[in-house]
């Protein structure tokens, strides 16, 4: 009961964020779900369509661990903004 309530407060607190937070988060989760996408794509195409390289595993390894470091920087950064915009 205590996890709907959280989860309406969580929703009505993100409904209020400025509009140029949204973009923020918004294309950062888009941007970082492409990257995640290419890197599984390199991955699997190095174990089953190409003969393995091992340069190929790193690179597509690389850009998936990247993505989720992306993905939180545009939430944290959007978030961080909009605390700010709302101090002034």
């Amino acid at each position: 009961m205590y996890t709907k309530k959280n989860i309406k407060k969580i929703v009505q607190e993100f409904d209020k964020i400025n509009k140029y937070s949204k973009a923020i988060i918004k294309h950062g989760t888009q941007i970082s779900l492409g990257l995640l996408l290419v890197g599984t794509i390199i991955l699997i195409s190095n174990n089953r369509l190409f003969p393995y390289d091992s340069y190929l595993r790193f690179i597509g390894i690389e850009i998936s661990k990247n993505s989720f470091v992306i993905l939180a920087q545009a939430v944290i950064g959007g978030l961080l903004l909009d605390y700010i915009n709302r101090r002034r």
